[in-house]
């Protein structure tokens, strides 16, 4: 006839060795994992939502007259602040229960909210466009003037070469003068606008470079503190339970009359 009690101590021998074994040190281990796998998940949504806004501001860059390049800088800060909550705030979402399945599959009982992450601090700041040195963009647009004005004159020059009149000659230079002058304006008018544009473009890179440090800079000072706070947590807590386990273990000791009795 088996005997139901011996089998029930050999069944939870049995279960107690091998909640045994996942209390040798292992926990960290698993926590470091862990850490690392959020920081690769949090590095890859960031990068994506950053890309994202990228493009959107650069499109907005193409097609923004000078009032709306100069809201654009505000309008991305914005955006971006709302991608580091969000990369933040889906790396607690994933991190936490991960963290709690290492003290569960020890048989550490954990309280609601554990762990409690360390918040972000850092925040996004919006940047301001390289101001446009007025000279600078009066001499590029000065000289792309003269060089449309030039092709302007062009014909006034070749055709008396070809023998040919020069559709009336000195009439005609005064149209040559304002043509060569409109040039000028239109071509300070155009380089300013690129000038500025190229100006925006770098000053939203910048912005977008600086989120990503700040995402990578903050997630690594989170991560830091929660393997020394959670660590020392999980240490004191594999102790007393591996104590707790070997107290029954020691209890449930084999003795002669179950040996005999199992066989």
């Amino acid at each position: 006839m088996p005997d139901r009690y011996a089998d029930a101590v050999r069944a939870r021998r049995a279960e107690l060795r091998a909640e045994r074994a996942l209390l040798d040190g292992s926990q960290r281990v698993e926590l470091r994992g862990e850490l690392a796998l959020s920081r690769i998940g949090a590095a890859e949504a960031a990068a994506a939502a950053l890309a994202a806004v990228g493009r959107a501001a650069r499109s907005r860059i193409d097609d923004s007259d000078r009032a709306g390049g100069e809201q654009l800088p505000g309008q991305v800060g914005a955006a971006l602040g709302a991608v580091v909550a969000a990369v933040h705030a889906g790396w607690a979402a994933d991190l936490a229960p991960a963290l709690r399945r290492i003290a569960t599959r020890r048989g550490i009982a954990v309280e609601p909210g554990w762990p409690v992450l360390p918040p972000p601090r850092s925040a996004v700041s919006t940047g301001r466009p390289e101001p446009i040195r007025r000279g600078r963009s009066l001499l590029a647009g000065a000289a792309e003037g003269v060089a449309v004005w030039r092709l302007a004159l062009l014909p006034l020059a070749v055709l008396p070469l070809l023998g040919l009149p020069a559709l009336g000659g000195p009439r005609f230079a005064p149209l040559a003068v304002g043509l060569g002058l409109l040039a000028i304006v239109l071509a300070v008018r155009s380089g300013r606008t690129g000038l500025r544009r190229a100006a925006l473009r770098r000053c939203i890179e910048e912005m977008i470079g600086a989120a990503r440090i700040t995402i990578d800079t903050d997630l690594g000072r989170r991560l830091l503190e929660l393997d020394r706070v959670v660590g020392a947590e999980l240490d004191a807590a594999v102790l007393h339970r591996r104590g707790v386990v070997d107290a029954e273990l020691q209890a449930l000791a084999p003795d002669r009359s179950l040996e005999v009795a199992g066989g």
